[in-house]
């Protein structure tokens, strides 16, 4: 993982006059898995699209293997399409409903390699189907004739056949049952293995990224409040935020206990109130005069560590 794949600086989406995503900067090495997380509304969705330019971001930069994606004319930018793939949350939407499951997969060898032969065709999607766990017999039907996981697993077929570099996994599993999302996440595994390949992993249950990452980026109304190793996010988180996540998530014992006296506020994901100041600033309850008027930037507070909080530097001790 030493060499950098994706490098994302300053990203900005907005619609309308809302930013969805604001000022995004994070890195994604080779072969790495790097986790998103954040309650629903905090962006992750659009973040991905726009790193893919499945939408357009106002402004910031993606640079993919040294190229800049964003300003990629659109003959390069669909070359670079075989290298940028996604799994999207939703497996039977996904899935063209006229297409049998060996035509959607077989649509992308048709695009990128066009040399094939119709029988070398079919057997790359006979392989691709069978190293998903399905029968390469499944080719000639058609999604409505397929369970769930069995949707997802031709949609993560469907993206891996080209063994991109790159792997979007957009709430791959949470629409899944919890037996099926285990099966499904030692699948993402296995071909990561086997490809080598990097996957960007968005999801809002931390109990999957923690078993899938090597680091974690936590956001907040668009914005990246921490980012740090797995292990040392889990171990100890910074941001009030962070903590907050980790202190819903059901365990025995809990991951991180928030003081009692110290309860998250309510609140809901709304943008009208942060166009100055911390956006959490309504939901903390470590909150200061300063977070009014001032906007924490994303700073490293230890190696590979980095935070958005005005009091980052007390946490050393028990916030009060």
């Amino acid at each position: 993982m030493n060499t950098q794949l994706l490098q994302v600086r300053n990203l900005r989406v907005e619609f309308g006059r809302h930013a969805a995503v604001r000022d995004v900067s994070f890195d994604v090495f080779s072969g790495e898995t790097v986790g998103l997380v954040g309650e629903s509304g905090s962006g992750k969705s659009t973040l991905a699209r726009a790193l893919l330019r499945l939408l357009q971001p106002a402004s910031g930069s993606v640079e993919f293997s040294g190229l800049d994606l964003l300003k990629s004319p659109p003959k390069v930018m669909r070359a670079q399409r075989r290298e940028l793939q996604i799994v999207f949350q939703e497996p039977l939407a996904s899935l063209n409903p006229r297409m049998t499951v060996g035509d959607a997969i077989a649509e992308r060898l048709l695009i990128f390699e066009p040399e094939l032969s119709p029988a070398a065709r079919r057997g790359k999607v006979a392989a691709i189907l069978e190293r998903v766990g399905l029968s390469a017999a499944i080719a000639s039907r058609y999604p409505h004739e397929f369970s769930g996981g069995q949707c997802q697993r031709i949609g993560i077929a469907r993206a891996t056949v080209l063994r991109p570099k790159l792997l979007v996994c957009d709430e791959a599993v949470s629409s899944l049952d919890v037996s099926i999302q285990g099966q499904i996440i030692n699948l993402l595994l296995d071909l990561q293995q086997d490809m080598g390949m990097a996957m960007l992993f968005i999801s809002h249950n931390l109990a999957v990224v923690r078993n899938l990452s090597h680091r974690v980026l936590v956001m907040y109304l668009g914005r990246l409040v921490e980012v740090a190793s797995c292990e040392t996010l889990f171990a100890a988180p910074v941001h009030p935020y962070t903590r907050a996540l980790l202190a819903a998530v059901p365990r025995i014992p809990p991951v991180v206990e928030l003081p009692e006296s110290a309860p998250l506020a309510e609140g809901s994901l709304a943008a009208s109130s942060i166009a100055h100041g911390c956006a959490f600033r309504d939901r903390c309850p470590y909150v200061l005069p300063l977070c009014e008027s001032s906007d924490p930037p994303l700073l490293e507070i230890a190696a590979g560590h980095m935070v958005a909080c005005h009091r980052s530097h007390e946490t050393l001790n028990p916030l009060s």
